[in-house]
């Protein structure tokens, strides 16, 4: 095993290393300064990472008045799979990503079937409709699931009978599904727009007090000792309206499941779950008004039900449900977003090295798990060591950030597991390793001595999360084995708690982990597939003739630098 002491005498050694002639394989290789990171200078603002990375925030054009309020939307890649979901709510949808750039993902709406690939990262207007125009079995009956019939729920949306203006107060016979128990069977439907009042969704929508103040209610074959999960819309007509949610085995013993109080200025959004007792074979849905701001045949509009499959009863319903026998999990998502995450250093900070990025090279990947308001659960990661072509000890320390890259409450985790410890000296902390020489089984190294093409060491490790965190950004960061106090990051990421900032300014840092020029002692690439490492002591730029284009354009051109490297120059660890 190579050790070499930090001196003086290293870093001026280290500094004629990245001037002199370079070796590879005791093959001379000319000096050549025109390809040399040392001869450019980058803007100090390009953050070094070869990815779609930012927030995504989605609004939407609907011309077919499409409910997308309390959806799900989707982040699919070009096989059509789910890599991340979020929730849209108040018109608008919002997802932090950090995507490769070598692979194509879409934004996905399931309810319309619409997509739209993601470019870049921006805002984006995503019109639904264009694709398959609007889906109108969602309105009359798209909800078979694990019911003892196809469909639970029959026109959910009002649609039928389709009226052309205004509203119409009809016999329930001519209304698919619903029945009452008004006296004259009357059941009134408005048409989206009327007197100013624009549907949920859809064409269409019920006002529950039509002549009088009667019951709505459609009977069920929900399947005995099922979950379901249940929402509705509800509007005030003249005023402050209150109606009530009820479900059991009959209209007049059902259970009152919400209680329903809105206004004239915008649809409510109401929705629980509803676990179906074994012996009751036929399962009513009652919606009952309570008061309404005008006279009895006034107020309590209702549109858009929903009612769906829930195995594990956590108020997801199994369709969108990436766990649906777990209760605590809903949706399960990754970091980064698809892909893998390649963190690769110079660990000679804040003295100029060679800029192979090989002392430590990293591979990074996490399963994310959510409960059903997105809230993370727990992590899992795989932290696998690709390449060391460092002399130095290092150790290997991660600090959890939120999605923008700040600081996150000291309190965000609740337990770990596997070998790494919590960081003593910084809340949201972990130390993965003491000494990477010391954790890894097999020596390895970019000269050429040790095992190649095998597996990298890898480290497991699990997060649990207290309530309340959305997001997070892991960063990995060195520091020395015999100086936990030394570290070295990132230009993006600043010193933990416990660094020596005494050595910003010093030698050939320029006081944020970079140099004068903009180049940095840490670069990030998100991709799809697999990265070589440059052997030691061949620069960066020499293994992949492309990077230099791509850092010098701040990141807009040769955007796939990394799948171009000269094979004789890289070392292939998988």
């Amino acid at each position: 095993m190579k050790t070499i002491k930090y001196s003086l005498t290293i870093i001026v050694f280290s500094i004629l290393l990245f001037s002199c002639n370079k070796t590879v394989d005791d093959t001379i290789l000319p000096d050549d300064n025109t390809g040399s990171l040392s001869q450019v200078s980058v803007d100090k603002d390009f953050n070094w990472q070869s990815a779609l990375s930012g927030t995504l925030n989605i609004t939407f054009q609907n011309p077919h008045n499409v409910s997308t309020e309390q959806e799900i939307i989707n982040i699919i890649n070009r096989d059509g799979e789910i890599i991340s979901r979020t929730k849209i709510v108040d018109g608008k949808a919002s997802f932090n990503v950090i995507l490769p750039q070598n692979a194509q993902y879409y934004i996905y709406f399931p309810v319309t079937g619409d997509q739209l690939e993601i470019s870049e990262i921006k805002d984006l207007v995503m019109e639904l409709g264009k694709t398959n125009m609007f889906k109108e079995s969602r309105l009359i009956n798209d909800y078979s699931s694990c019911t003892s019939c196809n469909n639970p729920m029959e026109n959910a949306g009002a649609e039928l009978p389709t009226i052309n203006s205004g509203y119409t107060i009809t016999h329930e016979d001519n209304v698919p599904g619903w029945e009452t128990n008004a006296n004259d069977n009357k059941i009134e439907i408005w048409k989206d727009g009327f007197n100013g009042v624009p549907a949920q969704e859809g064409n269409q929508f019920f006002e529950l007090n039509a002549n009088s103040v009667a019951d709505l209610f459609q009977e069920l074959c929900l399947e005995p000792g099922s979950s379901v999960t249940w929402s509705v819309w509800h509007r005030g007509r003249s005023g402050v309206d209150v109606a009530e949610v009820k479900i059991g085995s009959s209209v007049g013993t059902a259970q009152t499941m919400a209680v329903m109080t809105d206004g004239t200025s915008a649809w409510g959004y109401y929705t629980g779950t509803y676990q179906v007792p074994e012996d009751q074979t036929t399962t009513y849905f009652v919606f009952s008004s309570v008061s309404s701001a005008g006279a009895n045949s006034y107020g309590n509009f209702l549109d858009n039900f929903e009612i769906e499959c829930d195995f594990d009863g956590d108020g997801t319903p199994d369709d969108i449900d990436d766990a649906p026998t777990d209760p605590t999990i809903s949706y399960i998502s990754a970091f980064p977003t698809s892909g893998k995450q390649i963190v690769a250093f110079e660990d000679l900070w804040p003295s100029l090295g060679d800029f192979d990025f090989n002392d430590l090279c990293m591979s990074n990947q996490a399963v994310i798990n959510k409960d059903a308001d997105f809230n993370i659960v727990s992590a899992d990661f795989k932290v696998s060591i690709d390449a060391i072509g460092a002399g130095i000890h290092n150790g290997i320390g991660m600090m959890l950030y939120d999605g923008n890259g700040n600081a996150l409450p000291a309190n965000v985790i609740e337990s770990i597991t596997g070998d790494v410890v919590p960081d003593p000296n910084n809340a949201n902390g972990l130390i993965l390793s003491e000494d990477v020489y010391q954790t890894i089984e097999d020596f390895y190294q970019n000269n050429g001595h040790g095992p190649t093409n095998s597996t990298p060491d890898t480290i497991y490790f699990g997060i649990n999360f207290n309530s309340g965190v959305l997001d997070f950004l892991p960063e990995l960061y060195l520091f020395r084995t015999n100086d936990a106090s030394h570290e070295v990051h990132r230009s993006i990421f600043p010193g933990t708690s416990q660094m020596n900032t005494s050595l910003f300014n010093t030698l050939d840092d320029n006081g944020n982990f970079q140099t004068a020029n903009g180049i940095p002692w840490g670069i990030e690439i998100i991709l799809d597939g697999h990265y070589s490492s440059p052997r030691e002591k061949v620069e960066i730029s020499e293994a992949y003739p492309e990077f230099l284009q791509w850092a010098q354009s701040g990141g807009t051109e040769n955007i796939h630098w990394y799948e171009t490297p000269i094979e004789s120059k890289v070392l292939d660890i998988r």
